[in-house]
């Protein structure tokens, strides 16, 4: 068993079930909207063998505790990093507060290669293990001997040279990223019933996506909000729906923060091209959308 957070894309569970493991579904905190350490603890069981934690749409989870409990119960701990590239949890980089961590270079990502991503460990077995796996089973040192069957989940060369050249740029790209988070705040603050992305004390948010809200008190469902976006051709996304409730899952099981994250949330125009003149539309349509309730 892997103890996982619900409220994520399906890929994490995908991962782990891959493997022949079972994922279990914990909920998330309402601060940061990650996955709940109390909620981790309370899920383990005699099978459980890791923590795998989400960094959920740019912000860090709180790895402290999880550590804490991962040692406490001789588990290996690892990080879905795949939406927050260069986030920082007390001054660390993600990737680099665990036992090994993923990280996504899909078209749509801080970094991308238009698909494909990588693993990072500082386990020298683990990385030599993964090399063979996903290059048909064979090592450097001797390349066309094939002790086991393995298949082909190389990158292309051209795609990992257009992701070196912009891990060149990565501070460029996330200070775009969080510049535009800025413009969003400043002009999306104090609105009723909107609540704007968190950011802990301790967490850097590279902001992959600009998330919100919908609150009871905005007036509009969060669907209704997206029509109304739709309409004056903005494009907006809806949270995750929570693993645990899509029917491959489905386990019957009620995890209230993560159910009412998902029912809410709403993912506003994000990327690193996107101008001032282009955020400033987005926010007057949802002023405007106030206004008329």
């Amino acid at each position: 068993e892997v103890i996982m957070p619900s409220l994520t894309f399906v890929a994490t569970a995908n991962g782990i079930h891959y493997t022949g493991a079972t994922p279990v579904f914990v909920d998330s905190e309402t601060e940061t909207w990650n996955i709940d350490p109390e909620t981790v603890a309370a899920a383990i069981t005699p099978r459980t063998k890791a923590i795998f934690a989400v960094h959920l749409y740019g912000h860090p989870a709180d790895m402290d505790p999880l550590r804490d409990i991962a040692e406490e119960h001789g588990l290996l701990l690892f990080e879905d990093a795949a939406e927050a590239h260069g986030a920082c949890y007390k001054g660390k980089r993600t990737g680099g507060l665990s036992d090994a961590a993923i990280f996504s270079f899909y078209g749509n990502k801080i970094i991308t290669t238009g698909e494909g991503g990588i693993i990072v460990t500082d386990n020298e077995e683990w990385a030599k293990r993964a090399f063979f796996l996903e290059n048909q089973g064979r090592y450097n040192d001797n390349p066309y001997w094939h002790p086991e069957l393995a298949y082909n989940y190389r990158m292309t060369n051209i795609q990992a040279a257009i992701g070196l050249a912009q891990f060149e740029q990565i501070d460029q790209l996330i200070a775009i990223r969080r510049r535009n988070a800025d413009h969003y705040r400043q002009r999306l603050s104090g609105i009723k019933g909107l609540t704007l992305p968190p950011e802990a004390p301790w967490a850097t948010n590279v902001y992959w996506m600009y998330s919100v809200l919908i609150e009871d008190d905005f007036g509009l469902s969060r669907d209704e909000v997206r029509t109304q976006l739709r309409q004056a051709n903005i494009d907006s996304r809806p949270f995750f729906y929570p693993v645990h409730t899509l029917p491959m899952y489905n386990t019957g099981q009620s995890l209230p923060v993560a159910e009412s994250l998902s029912a809410k949330g709403l993912n506003l125009p994000s990327g690193a091209t996107l101008t001032p003149e282009q955020i400033d539309y987005v926010c007057d349509t949802l002023t405007n959308l106030t206004n008329k309730r």
